[in-house]
């Protein structure tokens, strides 16, 4: 049996007959999986990119969706300049705050911070565009903050240490308690008509055009608005209409699903408004999608060469930790974070609310056990973590929940932790090229809902110890990819699975087991060939 025929069946997606998988390699297992090479699967893909059945089209990831290289900005503050010492024991957290306060009256900049030890006593905050907090290098300049998120801000309203904020926290006008910006605003505009996922346009009104028209440029947020037939859209596999969606993290309610993303409007003619990105999901007669131009995002904010240094205490039990939290970005949108350690952290790098297309190249994580490395919550799409070392030894490790979209991992190596998810349906992401010694596990409750969503692959992973979980598993990949997986079996579990409907039986194609597919970097290769080169 052909490959192509045996996922045309299964497959949900809208897809053409371009986008179906062809080969004389296909094989298939039981009448359960489908195996291919990634050749093939790749050659495939080129021919389809937007619409392919297992792989999305993620090279749109990063900063300035990874078409410029991160930027060097002028310095125009300095942290000694306005009163820190860097000695360890004076309260430098004053000095920061004016620096950072002169910084935003110059209209941006960068702040430097030269090299010593630097006690904080509250969060640094980074709440307006085009500031860039660098030091002199991670072995030189240390930030040492003594408070934990817990005792800065009042737990509660979806607000704890565990899992949300940072000592380091850019947002709009941040920080802000509880999580925001997940409504839809009563003056965004309805896209008229329909328009297929990988489109650019969609149509909208001529009096909505001109205003739309002043936001060339600009990230805006639009938000899908649906019944159930849009869950398994982003679900996948015609078996997931099996799965228990609970309530999706409050996304779904009475049967309508509210999803929202990150775009940005490339141009407007007449009442066609071109996106930068091509569309995530499909526009159907009897789902609405919306334009809000008027959503607050931070851009072009950085945290550049420095190390984050929390103090060496025991972890506290699961779900009750403190909040010895690095960087959070919320709302963030074109910002980076790049050269910067991270030592004994509860959570690395937070990345959520809608924040997209932002860059975390060169971290390191380092110390004692801590709860997640980094997380994707609540709607966090197209972000690149690339050149990564978590020497710590997470609970989870690298997480995606709050049905995030588009987020790619890369050439990492985990000392500890998995591939984790928290449910809530991450959808259309990728892991490529990273050495995991894979001790982790994933969390979240039954209504949060599935695992994951359709087309999360794994592409050339190397596995150190032998365990397959949440890495080598079909049955938590719908309409997914696992490929070039070196150091731990296939696992053909479909019982008991966490947060997914029984069955192994869910459109996942596996590839080149045992070995290092072609190309190596799935991620890299997509860019490469969108950009031409």
């Amino acid at each position: 049996m052909t490959l192509s025929a045996r996922l045309a069946p299964r497959i949900v997606l809208p897809l053409t007959a371009a986008c179906m998988l062809t080969g004389a390699a296909a094989v298939s297992d039981a009448e359960t999986l489908t195996f291919t090479t990634s050749r093939e699967l790749w050659q495939s893909y080129t021919q389809a990119p937007q619409d392919h059945p297992n792989i999305p089209d993620v090279s749109y990831a990063g900063y300035r969706f990874s078409e410029k290289p991160l930027p060097a900005v002028d310095v125009v503050a300095n942290v000694r300049e306005h009163g820190a010492r860097g000695d360890g024991r004076a309260d430098d957290s004053d000095a920061f705050d004016a620096a950072i306060a002169a910084a935003s009256e110059a209209g941006g900049g960068a702040i430097f911070v030269p090299a010593g030890t630097y006690r904080l006593t509250r969060v640094v905050a980074l709440n307006q565009s085009n500031l860039v907090l660098r030091g002199a290098g991670p072995r030189r300049t240390i930030l040492r903050f003594e408070r934990p998120i817990n005792e800065l801000f009042e737990p509660g309203r979806g607000m704890h240490g565990s899992w949300y904020g940072g000592l380091i926290w850019i947002e709009p006008d941040g920080p802000q308690v509880p999580f925001g910006g997940r409504a839809v605003s009563p003056d965004a505009m309805a896209a008229t008509g329909t328009a297929r996922m990988g489109q650019h346009e969609v149509r909208v009104r001529a009096e909505d055009a001109a205003r739309l028209a002043g936001h060339v440029g600009r990230p805006v947020k639009l938000s899908w608005r649906g019944d159930m037939e849009l869950a398994w859209h982003i679900a996948g596999h015609e078996s997931m209409r099996r799965a228990h969606f609970g309530n999706l993290g409050g996304a779904l309610r009475d049967g309508v699903l509210t999803w929202h993303w990150v775009n940005e409007i490339e141009s407007v003619e007449d009442d066609r408004v071109r996106f930068r990105k091509p569309l995530r999901l499909d526009v159907r007669a009897g789902w609405t999608l919306k334009i809000d131009p008027d959503a607050r995002f931070i851009e072009e904010v950085g945290v550049e060469h420095l190390s984050i240094r929390f103090p060496h205490v025991q972890k506290k039990p699961h779900l009750q930790e403190d909040g010895y939290n690095a960087i959070m970005l919320s709302r963030a949108v074109h910002c980076w974070v790049r050269n910067v350690w991270i030592e004994h952290a509860d959570n690395g790098i937070i990345v959520t609310n809608t924040s997209a297309n932002n860059t975390l190249t060169h971290w390191r994580l380092m110390g004692r056990r801590n709860h997640h490395g980094t997380m994707c919550r609540a709607g966090a799409h197209d972000n690149l973590f690339e050149h990564f070392l978590i020497e710590s030894r997470p609970d989870h490790g690298l997480n995606t929940e709050g049905l995030s979209s588009g987020n790619v991992w890369r050439r990492g190596v985990m000392r500890n932790g998995t591939f984790d998810s928290h449910g809530m349906m991450s959808f259309d992401s990728v892991r490529t090229v990273i050495e995991v010694r894979n001790t982790g596990g994933p969390g979240g409750r039954r209504d949060f809902g599935p695992f994951n969503g359709r087309r999360m692959v794994h592409w050339n992973i190397n596995v150190t110890n032998d365990r397959p979980d949440w890495i080598t598993q079909p049955a938590l990949m719908p309409n997914g990819a696992i490929v070039g997986i070196r150091g731990a079996p296939l696992d053909r579990r479909e019982r008991d699975l966490w947060l997914m409907p029984d069955g192994l039986d869910k459109g996942c194609v596996v590839a080149d087991m045992g070995r290092v597919p072609v190309p190596p970097d799935l991620f890299e290769a997509q860019r490469r060939r969108r950009l031409g080169r």
